[in-house]
C-alpha cells in the first residue's frame, strides 16, 4: 500500500512545480519589455528638418548647419532625429509694432517617433530666436554627454 500524501501537499508541490516552469516565460517576458528607447541627445548625428510654410524653419535649418555639429539632411531616410517647428505670430502695437514669435521645437527618433528633445522659446525677431535656440540645443546636447 502507497503512503497517502495530505491534500495541502499536493497542493503546494504543484504550485511549486508550475511556478518553476512559468519563471523562464516571466523573464523573456521582462526582456521584450525593455527596449533601447530613442538615442540621447548626443547620439543624434544626422537630422532631418520637417518641411513648413512658415520662413523661420528655414533661418533655424541655416543656423544648425552653420553650428555643424550635426549634419543637416534633406532625405529622411538618412536622419536619425526629425525635427519639427510650430510657431505662432502675433502683431505687439505700440510706438514700434512688434512680432512676437511663439515657437515650440521637438526632435524625434526617426525610428521609434519617441521624443529626444523640444523646448519652448519666444522672440521677436526670426533670427535670434533661431540663435537662442541652437544655442539651447547646444546646452542640453552638452549637459547629455555628461549623464
Amino acid at each position: 500500500m502507497r503512503p497517502r500524501i495530505p491534500h495541502a501537499l499536493l497542493g503546494f508541490i504543484g504550485l511549486s512545480m508550475l511556478g518553476i516552469l512559468a519563471l523562464p516565460s516571466l523573464f523573456l517576458a521582462a526582456q521584450t519589455s525593455i527596449s533601447a528607447g530613442p538615442p540621447l541627445l548626443y547620439q543624434v548625428r544626422t537630422i532631418y528638418v520637417a518641411p513648413s510654410s512658415d520662413d523661420f524653419v528655414r533661418i533655424l535649418e541655416s543656423r544648425l548647419e552653420k553650428w555643424g555639429a550635426v549634419n543637416v539632411t534633406g532625405r529622411i531616410e538618412e536622419a536619425d532625429a526629425i525635427l519639427t517647428c510650430e510657431t505662432e505670430s502675433r502683431i505687439i502695437p505700440g510706438k514700434v509694432v512688434l512680432r512676437q514669435i511663439d515657437t515650440q521645437v521637438r526632435l524625434v527618433d526617426r525610428s521609434s517617433g519617441r521624443l529626444v528633445w523640444s523646448t519652448r522659446k519666444s522672440g521677436t525677431w526670426g533670427a535670434t530666436l533661431a540663435d537662442d535656440i541652437v544655442d539651447q540645443l547646444k546646452k542640453d546636447r552638452d549637459r547629455s554627454l555628461l549623464h
